[in-house]
């Protein structure tokens, strides 16, 4: 068995975190010495670990939200390359960007022998211009000759990855499933809100992801309102962000009020999902699409715009969900209609989402120990 260490710079965030919170558990669950590395351990992914992982938290304090600044960073940096050096590990993953070189810059300062997987999680589209994330791009060569292999979480990284790594050296392993929890479900208003509406006998269309630009839920709102005009229906969005009072403005604009329902940020998605009619995706970019996924699982309905990078890869080139132009809500609004008319089976959904299970995307992360 392997001694392993998987490094992200904290546990507040979601997709690149709870991605190798799974990894972390379904490894150590295989009798592989699993180490959670991180600089802030806070966040709502932690409870989610495995206590056959070793979690490591320096106890860096955050600030500006999910910024260490410059001084913290060289502390973890130098912090880091000491674990390393003291505990030898056999295999090094990271994620997501700026953390992969700064695990490169702490291997080579080690000394470390280890192998590395750099994982990448955002598409081109989707990465910041904060000094960090720049960083990391001009020296994405460097992490490329110390890696073993860098890990593209779907084909359309794997290509954007490619202009600066070579393609022998990309491995396209997808982000895996969440298991289903093992808690019963939290008899919480908001449940009891969704039960009403499903006893009306009310197509649910559902969708889920921070309140965000790049989520579009505007577009979302639009091609409701015009859904609307033909059949009665509810709209749910799951998640919170910066453009709350902007989405709801617009719900008031559209006279969507009775209709729209803006919960707020879920911990477990999938009893909201299992009430649901259909989802919709509506990201003008993904770097996989985590919530595809979900949704399959839960035998639901989807439609999707047709986004870089993941949602083309996930719904088999649309043979499992109907994919729409970026930002066209007349387009989307016909999808959904002709989805609700005539949705996708369960048993289709299900066997798809089977592909991403955690004990799948196990065989891949051990499979390249041994390269």
């Amino acid at each position: 068995m392997a001694k392993l260490i998987f490094h992200v710079p904290s546990l507040i965030g979601g997709g690149a975190e709870r991605v190798w919170v799974l990894v972390a558990n379904e490894l150590a669950r295989r009798g592989h010495d699993t180490t959670l590395l991180v600089w802030n351990g806070l966040g709502p992914n932690r409870v989610h670990v495995s206590p056959q992982v070793h979690l490591v938290d320096f106890g860096i304090p955050l600030f500006a939200g999910e910024r260490f600044g410059k001084p913290a960073t060289l502390r973890g940096l130098l912090r880091m390359a000491a674990y390393f050096r003291r505990h030898q590990p056999d295999a090094v993953f990271s994620a997501p960007e700026f953390a992969n070189l700064t695990t490169a810059l702490a291997l080579w300062l080690s000394l470390s022998r280890a192998k590395f997987y750099p994982s990448f999680h955002a598409a081109a589209t989707l990465r910041d211009s904060r000094t960090g994330s720049e960083l990391a791009r001009r020296f994405t060569g460097l992490m490329a000759r110390r890696a073993k292999r860098a890990i593209a979480v779907s084909q359309g990284i794997a290509g954007d990855l490619s202009a600066g790594i070579a393609t022998d050296k990309i491995a396209v392993i997808h982000n895996p499933l969440p298991p289903p929890s093992l808690k019963p479900a939290e008899d919480s208003a908001w449940m009891r809100t969704l039960a009403t509406i499903r006893a009306a006998n009310i197509p649910i269309i559902i969708t889920a992801g921070r309140l965000a630009p790049v989520k579009d839920h505007r577009t979302l709102i639009e091609a409701f309102a015009l859904f609307r005009r033909n059949m009665p229906a509810k709209l749910v969005i799951l998640g919170d962000g910066s453009l709350r009072d902007e989405l709801t403005a617009l719900v008031a604009e559209r006279g969507l009020e009775a209709d729209v329902l803006m919960p707020g940020f879920v911990a477990d998605i999938r009893p909201s999902l299992l009430a649901s009619d259909l989802f919709v995706l509506t990201s003008t970019s993904e770097g996989f699409g985590n919530v595809l996924v979900e949704a399959l699982a839960a035998g639901v309905p989807v439609v999707s715009t047709d986004c870089p990078h993941g949602p083309r890869e996930i719904l088999d080139n649309g043979a499992l969900g109907e994919l729409t132009p970026v930002g066209d809500a007349g387009a989307i609004a016909a999808a959904m209609a002709r989805t609700l008319a005539s949705p996708t089976s369960a048993n289709r959904l299900q066997t798809r989402a089977a592909d991403f299970s955690v004990e799948r995307i196990g065989d891949q992360y051990e499979a390249l120990l041994a390269l």
